[in-house]
């Protein structure tokens, strides 16, 4: 799937969680932990590593295994709440 369709929409919930085994693995493998699912599709992590990188990376990584685009934040800011175990 080319990468420009991924970006013409985000991830549902329901998508998110059909590979969380697999998006889990990404994000050990990243050095991320603490995965959690925003009612909106919004994977969260717990990052120990300064920057973005890794979560950028994890987020296209999970597009691409999704087929939508997965936004991922780090647990750290005001929108990390409300959310469920990944």
């Amino acid at each position: 799937m080319p990468r420009a369709t991924l970006i013409d929409r985000k991830a549902a919930f329901d998508e998110v969680t059909a590979h969380a085994a697999t998006v889990r693995h990404l994000a050990a493998d990243l050095g991320l932990s603490d995965l959690r699912l925003r009612r909106d599709g919004t994977v969260v992590v717990h990052s120990d590593e300064p920057g973005y990188r890794a979560v950028t990376r994890l987020s296209a990584a999970a597009s691409d295994l999704v087929g939508a685009y997965v936004h991922v934040i780090t647990d750290d800011v005001p929108g990390a709440t409300d959310t469920r175990e990944l």
